[in-house]
């Protein structure tokens, strides 16, 4: 098997930039030498100052391109091939793309965030590109708004484990827990002109072109909320009909952010000083629209259909955190700030990626830049004795752009990613001024920054020595394992990729600290030379002098004029002892030293494969975890459901026990009315009988009673009895002293 190419000269193609400062206050250390090309210069010189008490050397850097003072933005974009690096990203014709990174590297207040993010006059890296993307891939972007299967197919083919949701969604969820939603756009108004967000020009500042200085004239809301769209969309034949509209959920993001916009103006951008809870939709018109890249030219695949997903994080204290996790409440900040892993994932078993980002995926330049100042807001930034608005982590960009051929049934997502950095700067507790949580990020951030320094000198030395012992310690902190872990493919990967192109951008001021500057290019620059030597040292004097007996000799004698050969050739015997026996405890330590240089590197490696498989066996227990937690509940299911099934049995047999003994009274009763009814037909034959015998008896007796009162009627008529019946009563009422009147009873007597 062929051995492995060996790496390039340098991992980075290193630039310096020059901040504009004032040199009245400070002296300049750093000269740039004349070009010898066309290309512009190369080489700086840096002087030590005047009353420097160390007495240092004067030292050369070589870069790749010195950009000086004068420099403005899109020069930088333009020369340092961050053009082809977007190229590169969207990929050739029927291949794959290529990943990209720019960083930036400087002391804190060298213009590193200006370069990356521009300032509230002029855009950065970061803005050029996003535009340079979206100009030249709207016509070819994939419909994820519209598509029910666009979005599903990208979320499947993100071997990140991210959490990916379109921007319309993402920037409602943001902006509108505190605001009301409006249903329609408010009257547009007269807004100030474009002059009033520019600086004034200070010194120190980096120079902006007079061309690209917006005209001062007064323009309505709507007409300046996206200035840039028209360029996007497509030119329609003069005869055809008028483009539909958009879907109703983009329509509606945009008609609230249009009513958001006309609020009065909330400064949001990285420049803000003030921290506020509340979230407030930035204004694109207050964003800079220059310089412009309109007339960069790219190569894009038309038979292919793109998509482009924006992420963004920072490496703060050495804990990789998510900048597009914000949120408004409160109860959702322990789970804004967890901690990420880098790590390999189940899609992605041979490269590391940063698991558990949130993705937003980008249907125009707008709502990218509105991600972007998202995440910002986000970022930590605080202000020191060096910088007002000093960065206190390391803040990622990341453009990643997929790719597939359009085709009826398409074919999958491939994915590049270009990558921008923006590297917190260096700095010193005393010039700063920091205490507390401060210093301590300062300490983290120097720290990775010296790591990154050695990964650097490591990697060019590894070049330019034939041996390849070296082993470079990327992974002793999380900015060098993210810069440097996409320059190496493993040996046991199955996928052939193209290796990372990376650009590397140095700024400095000529006129500030001449240490911390002088640190910053000695490990960063391509090639140093030292132009003045340093005093050579009494070891180096004596040792010179020792080669040289007999001269040294010859002369002591004839000065003193004394001639001893035994004295002398003792003397010479025993200075030859001492210096042996000093070149041999030299040649020891030496060998001492490269075994233990050895050991070092050895125990960094084991060092770096214990925390390795102590991430991996952390990520082991919680898998563990997670399946114990599901086959517990999977069990519990399972017994919940049997127990449920149990019930439901002795529920119906009970229901049946009860319907059983309901229908056997039913029958009861039913058989007893059929019984009760014969009965009683028969007691009505007979109370019919009885009836009918009693009305006999009844007229039997009303004809006795007929015939008694004849009897009566005829006796009452005899003289012999008309006397004597009375009598017998009138006695007996008598004794009762009634006197009978009224009654006749005076007549009878």
């Amino acid at each position: 098997m062929d051995p492995p190419p060996r790496p390039s000269a340098s991992l980075f193609d290193v630039y310096l930039r020059l901040r504009p400062s004032n040199t009245a206050e400070h002296e300049r250390f750093l000269q740039v030498e004349a070009p010898s090309t066309s290309n512009g210069p190369t080489h700086i010189t840096v002087q030590p100052p005047a009353n420097d008490p160390r007495k240092r050397a004067i030292e050369k850097f070589a870069f790749t391109r010195v950009f000086e003072e004068d420099a403005g933005q899109l020069d930088l974009f333009r020369e340092t091939g961050a053009v082809q690096m977007v190229e590169g990203v969207l990929g050739a014709k029927g291949r794959e793309g290529r990943d990209a990174l720019v960083a930036t590297l400087g002391v804190t207040g060298s213009g590193k965030s200006h370069t990356i993010l521009g300032d509230k006059a002029q855009r950065g890296l970061t803005q050029l590109t996003l535009d340079l993307l979206f100009q030249h891939t709207v016509l070819h972007l994939a419909p994820v708004d519209t598509s029910a299967a666009v979005f599903p197919s990208l979320c499947a083919a993100d071997v990140s484990e991210a959490q990916l949701m379109p921007a319309a969604h993402f920037l409602d969820n943001i902006y509108d827990e505190t605001h009301g939603r409006a249903s329609r756009a408010t009257t547009p108004a007269i807004v100030r002109d474009s002059a009033f967000h520019t600086t004034a020009k200070l010194p120190g500042a980096f120079p902006m072109p007079q061309e690209l200085v917006p005209a001062k004239k007064t323009t309505q809301v709507f007409d300046r909320l996206y200035p840039s769209l028209s360029k996007y969309q497509i030119q329609q034949p003069a005869t055809s009909p008028a483009p539909a509209l958009k879907s109703p959920s983009r329509f509606a993001h945009l008609t609230r952010s249009i009513a958001k916009l006309t609020s009065p103006f909330q400064d949001t951008s990285f420049l803000s000083t003030a921290q506020t809870s509340r979230k407030y939709v930035p204004r694109l018109s207050a964003l800079p629209q220059y310089p412009s890249v309109d007339d960069i030219e790219l190569e894009v695949d038309t038979t292919c259909e793109y998509a482009i997903v924006v992420s963004m994080y920072e490496v703060y204290n050495d804990k990789i955190h998510d900048l597009l996790t914000a949120s408004a409440g409160a109860m959702k900040a322990m789970q804004k700030r967890r901690a990420l892993l880098y790590q390999k994932t189940e899609l992605s078993p041979d490269r590391k990626v940063v698991a558990g980002l949130r993705k937003v995926v980008c249907s125009d330049l707008d709502e990218a830049l509105l991600v972007l100042e998202t995440g910002l807001q986000e970022r930590r930034v605080a202000g020191t004795g060096s910088n007002a608005t000093s960065s206190r982590s390391h803040g990622f960009f990341c453009i990643e752009v997929k790719k597939r051929h359009r085709a009826s049934i398409p074919g999958p997502w491939s994915s590049s990613t270009f990558t921008i950095v923006d590297l917190a700067g260096s700095e010193r507790a005393r010039t700063a001024k920091t205490t507390g949580t401060h210093l301590a990020e300062a300490g983290k951030i120097n720290g990775s920054l010296m790591y990154l320094g050695q990964c650097m000198e490591l990697q060019s030395e590894l070049h330019r020595t034939t041996t390849s012992a070296i082993a470079v310690p990327y992974r002793n902190c999380k900015l060098t394992e993210l810069l440097f872990t996409n320059f190496f493919a493993p040996s046991t990967s199955t996928v052939r990729r193209q290796p990372q192109k990376a650009v590397m951008i140095v700024t400095a001021d000529p006129g500030g600290d001449f240490n911390a500057t002088g640190q910053i290019l000695r490990y960063s620059a391509l090639a140093k030379n030292i132009v003045a030597p340093r005093v050579p040292s009494t070891t180096s004097t004596i040792l010179a002098g020792t080669n040289a007996p007999p001269s040294r000799g010859g002369a002591n004698s004839a000065a003193s004029g004394r001639t001893s050969p035994s004295t002398s050739s003792a003397t010479t015997v025993a200075l030859h002892d001492e210096l042996a026996t000093a070149l041999a405890a030299i040649a020891s330590l030496r060998q001492d030293l490269e075994i233990t240089v050895l050991e070092l590197q050895h125990e960094r490696l084991r060092r770096g494969e214990a925390e390795e498989n102590w991430q991996a066996a952390v990520l082991h227990t919680e898998e563990v975890e997670a399946e114990v937690r599901e086959e517990v509940w999977a069990e519990m299911e399972a017994r919940l459901v049997l127990e449920q099934r149990r019930w439901r049995a002795a529920r119906d047999a009970e229901v049946e026990a009860g319907e059983a003994v309901l229908d056997a009274k039913i029958s009861v009763l039913v058989r007893g009315l059929e019984e009760g009814g014969e009965a009683d037909k028969e007691n009505v034959a007979v109370f019919e009988d009885e009836g009918e015998r009693m009305r006999k008896l009844e007229d039997e007796v009303g004809m006795l009673k007929g015939r008694l009162r004849e009897s009566e009627e005829a006796g009452s008529r005899s003289p012999s009895k008309e006397t004597r019946s009375p009598s017998k009563k009138m006695r007996v009422l008598k004794s009762r002293r009634w006197d009978g009147s009224g009654m006749g009873i005076e007549e009878g007597w």
